[in-house]
C-alpha cells in the first residue's frame, strides 16, 4: 500500500513538473511555426500517452504516459490562449477564451463520470479519442492572421480573416485587416510579403528571452503571476490532490466520491455563467467580486473549523459542503478562469508567443510548488489556520487587483499593449 501511495505521488509530481518544459517549448514553436501547428503538435504526445496508459503493465509505462500527457498539456496551454486572443474580436474575446476553461472543467467532470462507469483501461482508450478528434478539427481552421502578417503572408492572412469572420468576402474584413496591419507595424513585427523577413526580428532564443527585460513584457508577466498565485490559493487548488483528507477533517467522511462530482459540477456551472456574463460585467469587476467572495468563504471556513474543534458547535455536514461548493462555484465564475484569458491579451505582439509559453510554464511551476508544500503548511499551521492564511492572501490580492488590474474586455490588442507601454514609461 505504501509503495502504491509513493508511485501515485510521484506520478502526480511528474505531471505537474513537466508542464513548464512543454510551455517553454510552446513559446518557441509559436514564434517559428505558428499557433495552429503548435496546437496540432501538442496533441501528438497526448495520443501516445493515453495509448501507453491503455497498454500499461508496469510502472515504466505509467511514468512514460504521465510524462507525455504532462508535456502535451504544457505545449498546448500557451498556444491555445494566444491563438484565441489573436483571432477573436475584442467584444467576443472574453467569452471565447472562457470556453477553453469550461471545456477543461467539463473534461474533468467527464473523467469522473467515465471512471464511475468503466474500468480505467477503458477510460484511457476512450480518452485517446479526444486528442485525435482535436487534431482532426484543428486541421480545418486557419492560422492566426496576426502571425501570418508578421511572416509577410498577407494573402493567407486575408483568407484566414475571411474564414474566421464567417466565410465572408475580402471587402467585409478589409477594415479589420487594415487594423491588424497597423497593429503589426506599431509592434515592429510586420513582415515583407513573399519572404520570411520580419522587421526588427531576431529569431534566436536569446533575443526572445531578452524581451523580458522590457517593462512592457515583465509588468504584465508580474500581474499575471500575482493573479495565478491569488487564484490558486483562494480556490483551494493546492489542496485538490488532498481534498479527501480535507473533507475527512471537516466532517465529510461519507459519500466523498459523490461530493467530488458535485464540486466539479458546480465549478463547471460557474464557468458557464462566466461565458454568459463576462461581456456585461467584464473581467475586472468579476475578478474583484469573486476574489472577495472566495476570501470571505475561506475566512468563514476557518472560523467554522475552529468552532467545531473547540466544541463550540457540533459538526454539521451541510456547512463545509456549502462553503467548498461556494468556493468552487465562485472561482469558476471568475478568479479561477480569468488569468488564463489575460495570458492571450496582455503581452506585446513581438513577444506574445514566447511570453505566453513562459507565463503558462511559470504558472504550472507555481502550482507544483504550492501543491507540494500544502501538506507541510497544513502540518505546521493546522487546517483552520491554513484556510485563514489563504483567506488573508486573497484579501491582499484583492487590494492589488483593485489598484493595478486594468480592464481588457472589449479592448483591442493594440489598446492593451499601449496601456502597459504607457504605464511602463510613466514608472521610469
Amino acid at each position: 500500500m505504501l509503495c502504491f501511495a509513493i508511485i501515485c505521488t510521484t506520478l502526480g509530481s511528474i505531471l505537474f513538473i513537466i508542464h513548464p518544459f512543454g510551455c517553454f517549448l510552446s513559446g518557441v514553436l509559436q514564434e517559428r511555426f505558428g499557433k495552429k501547428r503548435c496546437m496540432i503538435f501538442a496533441n501528438v504526445p497526448s495520443i501516445v500517452g493515453w495509448t501507453l496508459l491503455y497498454f500499461a503493465h508496469s510502472s515504466i509505462f505509467l511514468y512514460a504516459s504521465t510524462f507525455l500527457m504532462g508535456f502535451s498539456i504544457g505545449v498546448g496551454a500557451g498556444a491555445v490562449h494566444a491563438y484565441i486572443g489573436e483571432i477573436t474580436e475584442p467584444r467576443l474575446r472574453g467569452s471565447m477564451a472562457s470556453i477553453t476553461n469550461t471545456a477543461a472543467l467539463f473534461g474533468s467532470l467527464l473523467g469522473f463520470i467515465l471512471g464511475s462507469l468503466f474500468d480505467w483501461r477503458t477510460v484511457a482508450l476512450l480518452s485517446t479519442l479526444c486528442p485525435i478528434i482535436c487534431v482532426s478539427l484543428i486541421i480545418f481552421i486557419p492560422e492566426s492572421p496576426i502571425w501570418l502578417i508578421a511572416k509577410g503572408k498577407n494573402d493567407k492572412a486575408e483568407k484566414a480573416m475571411c474564414w474566421l469572420r464567417g466565410w465572408v468576402d475580402p471587402e467585409t474584413v478589409k477594415p479589420e485587416l487594415i487594423t491588424l496591419f497597423h497593429y503589426n507595424e506599431v509592434s515592429g513585427t510586420i513582415g515583407i510579403e513573399g519572404s520570411n523577413f520580419r522587421a526588427n526580428d531576431d529569431n534566436s532564443l536569446l533575443s526572445k528571452l531578452a524581451l523580458f527585460k522590457e517593462p512592457s513584457v515583465y509588468e504584465p508577466l508580474k500581474l499575471i503571476m500575482i493573479y495565478f498565485f491569488t487564484s490558486y490559493t483562494i480556490n483551494l487548488t493546492p489542496g485538490k490532490p488532498f481534498i479527501g483528507k480535507i473533507m475527512t477533517e471537516v466532517g465529510l467522511r461519507d459519500y466523498q466520491s459523490i461530493y467530488l462530482i458535485i464540486f466539479s459540477v458546480v465549478q463547471t456551472i460557474g464557468s458557464v455563467i462566466l461565458i454568459l456574463t463576462i461581456r456585461r460585467f467584464r473581467k475586472r469587476f468579476l475578478t474583484l467580486v469573486t476574489v472577495t467572495i472566495n476570501s470571505a468563504l475561506l475566512l468563514l471556513f476557518s472560523v467554522y473549523i475552529m468552532a467545531m474543534k473547540n466544541n463550540y458547535i457540533e459538526s454539521m455536514e451541510w456547512i463545509p459542503l456549502t462553503i467548498i461548493c461556494g468556493i468552487y462555484f465562485s472561482g469558476g465564475c471568475g478568479a479561477a478562469c480569468i488569468p488564463w484569458m489575460l495570458i492571450g491579451e496582455v503581452f506585446p505582439n513581438k513577444s506574445r508567443g514566447i511570453a505566453t509559453g513562459v507565463c503558462a510554464g511559470m504558472s504550472y511551476l507555481l502550482l507544483f510548488i504550492l501543491t507540494k508544500s500544502y501538506l507541510t503548511v497544513e502540518m505546521i499551521l493546522s487546517i483552520e489556520y491554513t484556510m485563514l492564511l489563504f483567506g488573508c492572501l486573497g484579501i491582499i490580492g484583492l487590494i492589488y487587483f483593485y489598484n493595478y488590474l486594468p480592464e481588457t474586455e472589449n479592448k483591442t490588442l493594440l489598446e492593451i499593449e499601449e496601456f502597459f507601454a504607457s504605464n511602463s514609461k510613466a514608472q521610469r
